[in-house]
């Protein structure tokens, strides 16, 4: 069972939310109306996941996303909001979420989409729009880029063929959030195993 923080500044939203997450089994460690709150609740519960609003009050979920991403690389961020534009989305994976939905989706799908991004997933709900490609010769940046910051470390060094014990040594991580980090790698890159994902790194990087 997994635990949830639910921030949106609608108190019926976020109640009904609550209550679909209780109703699927998730736990609800907390709630907030706000990106002020939305990261003090995190900093206290410290929970398997996050679903965000964006437009809020004071701190808005743009900001709150990238504070908790930063401070709490193993919680996940799903936002949820109205705002499926282009512009939005590419600011929100920015900052961190692993995936967006939208709040007109069906419970199934917001539901859906948290299993996901709980699993590392990058997960864009439908209807939402999608960033374009990159031109560039090959793929290669775009996948890399896909990746966020800390991810990109975990990969080049899976690359360079270090343990998970080598890769928390070096940035000062736990194992279990390195594994984390590399799970979530293998599944943006599409490998199915740890050597196929150093080789893609490799092939990608041009190494």
């Amino acid at each position: 069972m997994s635990r949830v923080v639910v921030v949106d500044d609608h108190p019926v939203f976020r109640r009904g939310v609550s209550a679909l997450l209780r109703a699927e089994g998730h736990e609800v460690a907390g709630e907030a109306a706000d990106g002020e709150e939305a990261i003090a609740v995190v900093a206290a519960e410290r929970p398997d996941a996050v679903l965000m609003d964006l437009s809020m009050p004071l701190t808005d979920g743009f900001a709150a996303t990238a504070h908790i991403c930063a401070a709490y690389p193993d919680t996940r961020v799903l936002v949820i909001t109205l705002f499926d534009d282009e512009a939005s989305v590419v600011r929100a994976l920015e900052a961190g979420a692993s995936g967006y939905v939208s709040k007109q989706a069906d419970p199934e799908q917001i539901i859906g989409a948290l299993d996901a991004v709980l699993t590392g997933a990058l997960w864009l709900g439908a209807g939402v729009s999608r960033p374009p490609m990159r031109a560039a010769p090959s793929t290669a940046p775009t996948v890399l880029d896909a990746l966020t910051r800390r991810e990109q470390d975990v990969a080049d060094l899976v690359g360079r063929g270090l343990s998970n014990g080598q890769i928390a040594a070096r940035l000062c991580l736990s194992r279990k959030t390195v594994a984390n980090y590399v799970s979530t790698v293998l599944l943006k890159l599409g490998a199915a195993t740890r050597d196929e994902a150093a080789r893609e790194v490799r092939r990608l990087s041009g190494a």
